[in-house]
């Protein structure tokens, strides 16, 4: 053999391990909670953030019987009550019950195939997965681990730790808790030197020891903490005025977030506003609505049980309500972030809005569930707050999703961490109370016209709503599952 021939063969292997679409090969643990000695491996492979995993290791891993079916490429999964039909390049499962219920279930990510193997988007087939079997699974993205049934805690201690920052418009105080806490309450009281600042937490246990032992820093004069059978309260002796608190989860982990207002971060918010409104106060007449039609291009949205795609959905409510916003006011212009169907990334959408001088923004949307054929239904609104419910997060995060679609989307939205998005909140202040207004007279409007279920007003944080620098909500107009 030629040393050309010889390095065609090599290319050609090179290509077949690496695959075509440059993912990087990888392995993800398999544990067993109640048997540590069934722990294994799992072949799977990375491009970006995203982790697959072969479909036929999990198959074994899981104990269900597999086949693959030559006509159709496709393969089968059996469990104890359900099938599961995966086909190669597509999102969608066919998943199938012992009374021949048939119902499909999108991921966000198709099935990829790699050789003879199948490869699925780990986060989501597991979620899959844990609706079919008895014992419960979860994915744990930082470790790349699977687990199967529930891993005792290390420590029995809830909370250990607390920190304390200013940032540019604030301070902000982090409970680092290892479980979710859904109880909580706070209060102020006034002092000649400062503010007493005071925490509840029923049902939480904390390692006073620790807890403790911090030194006090920055605005905190003194911290202690006490326990009591039933609750923990956490006391803050902080030498300033504080105006108000704002206690809330932090998206993305058990822990909680405390925001802080002082006199004199009020006062200048305040006189900054004043000047802007002094320079601006003819502008804010409304005499300019951005409607913004959501995904749309290479991003079709959610698809409904007979293959309606959220993008041609929105477009057509868009463009109509467009024409009946001209046709009834004859001085307010109309913006749209698209009139096509074309991809528009979401950072883009609130600059055409910014730049188009709006006074109020309208994101429009279809809601779905994962599985379909449901029968969940009616309209929702959104105001841009961290996410109070599980539904709410969960939308919030299937409509964030479409960043993935753009170039650079790691750098320019990696920078909206927990805290920094409840101070882009606090920034949008301006603007709030004029979204929950609009929200509320919408939400009036919509239940006495339309024969629609009313699932009320929520909040979430959609990052189309981030850098929209007016009153703003997102709709999610129905169910197309």
């Amino acid at each position: 053999m030629s040393i050309i021939q010889k390095l065609q063969l090599f290319l050609t292997l090179l290509l077949i391990v690496v695959g075509v679409k440059g993912y990087a090969q990888t392995t993800i643990e398999l544990t067993y909670a109640n048997e540590p000695a069934r722990t294994t491996r799992i072949k799977a492979m990375q491009e970006g953030k995203i982790a697959y995993a072969s479909v036929n290791e999990l198959a074994t891993g899981f104990l269900l019987l597999s086949k693959r079916v030559a006509e159709t490429r496709q393969l089968e999964l059996q469990a104890k009550e359900y099938n599961i039909c995966l086909t190669p390049g597509n999102p969608f499962l066919s998943i199938t019950d012992s009374k021949r219920s048939r119902s499909l279930v999108q991921l966000p990510f198709g099935i990829e195939q790699r050789g003879a193997e199948l490869f699925a988007p780990v986060e989501s087939f597991v979620d899959v997965i844990d609706d079919i079997i008895p014992e419960e699974v979860s994915y744990d993205r930082t470790k790349q681990r699977i687990v199967v049934g529930k891993l005792s805690l290390p420590t029995t201690y809830d909370i250990s730790k607390v920190s304390f920052a200013q940032k540019s418009n604030g301070y902000l105080l982090r409970i680092f808790s290892k479980k979710r806490i859904n109880d909580y309450e706070s209060w102020l009281k006034e002092v000649e030197d400062g503010t007493w600042l005071y925490i509840t937490l029923p049902e939480t246990k904390a390692d006073l020891q620790a807890l403790n032992s911090q030194k006090p820093d920055g605005i905190v004069k003194e911290f202690l903490a006490f326990q009591s059978p039933t609750s923990l309260q956490l006391t803050f002796k902080l030498n300033t005025k504080v105006r108000n608190t704002e206690l809330m989860q932090a998206e993305g982990s058990n822990d909680l977030l405390v925001a802080i207002h002082t006199p004199v971060e009020e006062e200048l918010k305040a006189a900054k506003l004043e000047a802007v409104l002094e320079r601006t106060r003819n502008r804010w007449k409304l005499d300019c609505i951005v409607i913004d039609a959501g995904h749309g291009g290479k991003d079709p949205g959610t698809i409904g049980v007979k293959k309606t795609k959220e993008k041609d959905v929105t477009l057509a409510i868009a463009l109509t309500l467009g024409k009946l916003i001209e046709q009834n006011l004859n001085d307010v212009k109309v913006v749209y972030t698209r009139k096509s169907d074309e991809f528009i990334e979401l950072y883009r959408r609130g600059q055409i809005a910014n730049a188009a001088g709006g006074k109020l923004f309208i994101s429009i949307h279809c809601n779905s569930t994962p599985r379909k054929p449901k029968p969940a239904n009616g309209f929702e609104i959104y105001l841009l707050r961290p996410g109070k419910t599980e539904s709410a997060v969960q939308i919030a995060s299937r409509e964030n999703e479409v960043v993935k679609l753009e170039s650079d989307y790691q750098q320019r939205y990696q920078e909206l961490t927990e805290e920094q998005f409840i101070l882009v909140t606090l920034a949008q202040s301006a603007y709030v109370k004029y979204s929950e207004l609009f929200a509320e007279i919408l939400q009036g409007e919509m239940r006495r016209m339309l024969p629609v279920k009313n699932n009320g007003v929520k909040q979430a944080g959609f990052y189309v709503l981030v850098g929209a620098s007016m009153p703003n909500v997102l709709i999610e107009t129905g169910y197309l599952s």
